[in-house]
């Protein structure tokens, strides 16, 4: 595709995603189709759940983080914009005592992984305003509220995050061909006190590969679109230029159309005066508002024409505009594309006559909606809540043991050693044997905690429930059910469960939107047909087995007939026992939660260290040959000989006498390789002290910074007028914490009954 037509589809695909009205679009095929997915995508709304929840706190959490971040007005545009970039990230932070939830577009985040596909950096730009009443800077950019435009930066990495605030635009593109020596901006250093990184990246129309880059919605049709956008505009054009009718006669022009030789308009007092506005003429030549044009129809035609001889006609004509060949194949080219995106062209559902055949026909929408709302809910937002319940109940973990006095063992640091190697060993078991007591104590302490239904002042966070997986689903449908659909779905329900089929599995036909446990809850009631149907089977085989003692056996008459083991029925009055219990003891399934991997935290020696400023020690690098900084000298592993020598010496200089074995081989599990298409994190080597001292905000490093600060240090404005001052390193920020074992205080210290 040529660069003109990218820039046009580009213009389309931002005119949808940002709702302007300003750009020169004509087909609405783009617009359309975001409309229908968001309406099978999001429905009458979306409620996310957690999987299992005994004390029901963790749905008041995650509705208290929707409600918070205003999702449900979010979604629409989170859902235009990963239909058409095909790509997006997930991203939360802790803010007090909630979470700010955000979500960034593909051209505003970069994410690097490792050789297992797990979040290894995440790189996030985007803009604020900030109140600057008196702000006279030139180069400042302000927007209508009279606020000046900044941009932030944040490397998010396990164990920090390095922000940037600038006063200039902040691109990716711009700082590939730049130096970070003259990176504008003030940079502070914070912990990470998640230990992971909080963000999630959601893909759109995967390739068969499994490669981590999604498709936009509309690249692939591009050339169709722009085609049928140069055939509306063609026919708009018809239409504003052919819709008035054209006047035909055998007579001279001025004795039907008004010769207008006298002036139609009045010149402005002001242009009488010699004023005149810049870039458009004085009224005193022409009208203020423009004046009667031919094409658009404004000519005068009197209302009676005299005179007229018997061989004179005058009539209009009236051309047809838009051919009905044309409106056809315009109809039919909009349909084709709209079904290869999946979706139906809503102004040709005339073709289905029943409302049977529209719901159905509505049917391929709802199923492409649902593929995508799933990549966009099961595998982006529920993926990041789930993280939000893990770290809180982390913190109920450690503030639970600080309130009734048990003290967490600290790792030791190899670092803190020199080469006394023996030490650390013997201080490292020491720590394992104490860490293992720790938990111990902790989670018997806990147990008995919430077995006796009180929770101790000053616990925040939640309470440890098994398994974290957050799953979501619908609140209603598109299209209601009506009092027949209902009782048709009852029937099958009661036909489903005289069939034997168990009572939980029927009812997903009448509550399909329902969890196994709410469905266990609402059969708490006392099924009475069930029970009296139930009653009457047993009485049956209970008649039953009387005639069999009755019965005198074919081959031994001097016995019943129910003394023959072929014929024993006792099982099936067990059997029908045992299916009233159940049905009159319905209840949940607790869910361990050894079945959730969770996101890849630091080491508990990492944490100590990012908590301290230190680098991380534990955090697998990228290994394989020719990637990276740790390039190995002898080859590729598994290869003899390979080596920057000949075969059969070594890489140390001495001589190996041919009686040293080949490389040894690893085993494939202990050598993963890059998923196709991800972008690998390659050791960072760039410190924040390489980036430049104060600039945007005149303390961004303090509790409370001081906005409107000049710009006169940046490199950008003034290169050669004060150097470079560095930032705080990590061990030394005010966002880093000076001690060990300091946490975020995120929740209130009330906490009631569980």
């Amino acid at each position: 595709m040529n660069s003109s037509a990218q820039s046009q589809i580009s213009q389309i695909l931002t005119a949808a995603k940002e709702r302007r009205g300003d750009l020169s679009v004509d087909s609405m095929i783009v617009s359309s189709h975001l409309a229908q997915m968001r309406m099978f995508m999001l429905r009458r709304g979306v409620e996310f759940y957690a999987e299992q929840d005994s004390f029901g706190n963790r749905k008041d959490f995650l509705a208290k983080i929707c409600e918070e971040n205003m999702l449900e007005m979010k979604l629409d545009s989170i859902i235009d914009y990963f239909l058409c970039d095909g790509q997006g990230l997930f991203y939360f932070r802790p803010d007090g005592d909630t979470y700010q939830l955000l979500y960034f577009p593909r051209d505003s985040y970069r994410a690097y992984r490792n050789q297992n596909s797990e979040l290894e950096s995440v790189v996030l730009i985007y803009s604020f305003n900030v109140r600057e009443p008196n702000a006279i800077d030139q180069y400042a950019q302000v927007d209508g509220r009279n606020g000046r435009k900044k941009y932030i930066k944040l490397k998010v990495y396990k164990d920090r995050i390095e922000q940037t605030i600038s006063n200039e635009k902040i691109d990716f593109e711009n700082e590939m061909g730049q130096s970070l020596m003259t990176m504008p901006g003030s940079t502070e250093v914070l912990t990470n006190s998640l230990g992971f990184i909080p963000a999630v990246e959601v893909f759109n129309h995967m390739d068969c590969t499994g490669e981590a880059s999604g498709n936009g919605e509309f690249e692939w049709l591009s050339n169709q679109i722009l085609y049928h956008d140069e055939l509306v505009h063609n026919i708009r054009k018809n239409m504003k230029f052919f819709g008035n009718p054209t006047l035909v006669s055998s007579r001279p022009k001025h004795d039907i159309v008004e010769a207008g030789e006298e002036q139609s308009f009045k010149p402005t007092i002001s242009s009488q005066a010699g004023f005149a506005a810049i870039g458009r003429s004085s009224s005193q030549n022409s009208a203020p508002f423009g004046g009667a044009s031919a094409l658009d129809g404004q000519i005068k035609v009197p209302r009676v024409i005299a005179n007229l001889e018997p061989t004179d006609r005058v009539s209009y004509l009236t051309p047809d505009s838009v051919s009905g060949d044309q409106n056809m194949y315009v109809k039919q080219y909009r349909s084709e594309i709209r079904l290869a995106l999946g979706g139906v062209d809503d102004i040709d559902i005339s073709t289905a006559s029943t409302a049977y055949e529209i719901k159905t026909l509505y049917g391929r929408v709802a199923a492409t909606a649902e593929k995508k709302a799933r990549a966009v809910f099961t595998y982006g937002l529920c993926k990041l809540f789930s993280m939000m319940i893990i770290h809180e109940e982390e913190m109920f973990k450690k503030s639970f043991a600080a309130v009734i006095g048990l003290e967490e063992p600290l790792p030791p640091l190899v670092e803190d050693y020199g080469e006394d190697l023996e030490a650390y060993e013997k201080d490292n078991e020491k720590f394992i044997k104490k860490y293992r007591k720790f938990i111990s104590q902790r989670e018997d302490a806990i147990r008995a905690t919430l077995d006796s239904g009180e929770i101790p002042q000053g616990v925040i966070g939640l309470i440890p429930d098994g398994s974290t997986k957050v799953d979501w689903r619908w609140q209603g449908e598109v299209f209601e059910e009506s009092t027949d659909d209902i009782l048709n779905n009852s029937i099958v329900v009661r036909n489903l469960q005289e069939l034997g089929v168990d009572s939980i599995e029927a009812l997903k036909y009448l509550f399909p939107g329902k969890t196994d446990e709410e469905r266990a809850a609402m059969l708490s009631g006392y099924p009475f047909r069930m029970v009296q149907q139930t009653q009457q089977s047993l009485n049956s085989f209970i008649g039953l087995l009387g005639q069999l003692y009755q019965l005198p056996h074919p081959q031994t008459p001097d016995l019943p007939l129910a003394s023959d083991p072929n014929l024993d029925i006792t099982g099936f009055l067990y059997r029908s026992l045992e299916f009233l219990r159940k049905e009159l003891s319905y209840s949940g399934r607790y869910k361990p939660s050894s079945d959730d991997p969770g996101p890849s935290k630091l080491s508990d020696a990492d944490r100590v260290r990012a908590e301290l400023g230190r680098p991380t020690r534990d955090e697998p690098t990228v290994s394989l040959p020719g990637i990276g900084s740790e390039l190995p000298t002898s080859g590729p592993s598994g290869l003899p000989g390979s080596g920057p020598g000949p075969a059969g010496f070594g890489t140390g200089g001495q001589s190996m006498a041919g009686g040293v074995p080949g490389a040894e081989r690893k085993f494939e599990y202990k050598q993963p390789i890059p998923s196709p298409g991800i972008t690998l994190g390659l050791p960072n080597t760039d410190t924040p002290d390489s980036y430049t001292g104060s600039v945007g905000f005149g303390t961004a490093g303090g509790t409370s910074p001081v906005f409107a600060s000049p710009d006169l240090q940046s490199p950008s404005f003034n290169p050669n007028l004060f150097g470079a001052g560095a930032v705080p390193s990590a061990g030394t920020n005010a966002g880093s914490s000076s001690g060990r074992g300091k946490g975020r205080v995120s929740k209130s210290s009330k906490r009631s009954k569980s």
